[in-house]
């Protein structure tokens, strides 16, 4: 038949073996389990999180310290989370210490580091900054894991969050930050 006569009447042919398709294999799709929370890298330490969606975004995290003498403040952190693109830096009162990416090569997943800041003065606060760099491109809330800060001169002490938080707590509040206690067994 040429194509567009369309059919000269007469009735259709039943094809030669009617199929029901029962002998077909009906595929089970299984839910995908929800994903595990991520794994706490220490216990006895504090977690500081700060939600960022674009560059350069920070939020700050102090410890009262008093007016104290000080050489040098050491923090050991942990990351489960490691960028470039994200970064920490130490700070006593208003004095800034090397900023540092929290780069692979820098940050191995779930070992202490230690972040260092020398500095001899009288230091009312100590604290940490935790945000995104400036080409930083994603929409999380990122994480760091601090088992212990250091604080070096005459008077030499340790916070070492095992029983709380000793202090430790937002100083801003520009991107949601928190400070999670996680203890020690």
């Amino acid at each position: 038949m040429p194509i567009g006569t369309g059919a000269t009447g007469g009735e259709l042919e039943e094809p030669a073996a009617k199929n029901d398709n029962g002998d077909l294999a009906i595929p089970r799709y299984e839910v995908a389990a929800a994903p595990a929370p991520p794994v706490v890298p220490c216990a006895g330490c504090a977690e500081l999180s700060v939600y960022v969606n674009d560059i350069n975004q920070r939020d700050e995290f102090t410890i009262a310290v008093g007016d104290v003498p000080i050489t040098r403040v050491v923090w050991t952190i942990r990351v489960t989370f490691n960028s470039d693109q994200l970064a920490v830096q130490p700070f006593v009162d208003d004095v800034s210490g090397k900023y540092t990416n929290l780069h692979v090569n820098t940050f191995p997943l779930g070992v202490p580091v230690r972040v260092e800041q020398d500095v001899v003065r009288h230091a009312g606060v100590i604290g940490l900054v935790l945000g995104s760099s400036g080409a930083w491109t994603g929409n999380q809330t990122v994480s760091v894991f601090v088992d212990s800060v250091s604080v070096e001169g005459p008077r030499p002490f340790e916070k070492s969050f095992n029983a709380g938080l000793e202090g430790l707590a937002p100083r801003t509040d520009r991107r949601q930050p928190k400070v999670t206690h996680h203890p020690a067994p």
